[in-house]
């Protein structure tokens, strides 16, 4: 049986470096996933364009973008966002990303799930992210 990095227990008995190599504790980083069903399915150079745009706004945030492919024409697309650097995105930049997917034309529905937990999978609040 694996060990869940995350226990309490286990993280009270690591050092500081430790710790931050296996980014638990106060190096722990979230990330958020991002759903999007456009209005009309969109081929490739739509699709690119509105993923350069995304990619422009969540840069200029100190955000990175990944994912959101899939097969052409694209009905619906899925990715997540995280932080350039170390550390995690906050609830700002969550709601601005969201905001922004909103107020594009060609999206339908734009849903930006929980920050949740980059490295080990569970959501800021020791839940399981499918919850």
């Amino acid at each position: 049986m694996k060990r869940d990095a995350r226990s309490t227990a286990r993280v009270r008995r690591l050092n500081q470096r430790q710790r931050k190599k296996l980014r638990v504790g106060e190096f722990t980083e979230y990330v958020f996933d991002v759903e999007l069903t456009f209005r009309e399915s969109v081929d490739e150079d739509a699709h690119s364009a509105l993923i350069d745009d995304l990619f422009g706004f969540i840069e200029e945030r100190g955000m990175i973008g990944g994912g959101f492919g899939g097969r052409f024409p694209l009905t619906a697309t899925s990715g997540v966002i995280t932080t350039l650097e170390r550390g995690s995105p906050s609830e700002d930049d969550r709601e601005a990303v969201a905001q922004w997917l909103r107020a594009r034309p060609e999206v339908a529905d734009a849903r930006v799930l929980a920050l949740v937990d980059g490295w080990h999978g569970a959501t800021q609040h020791g839940q399981d992210r499918t919850q």
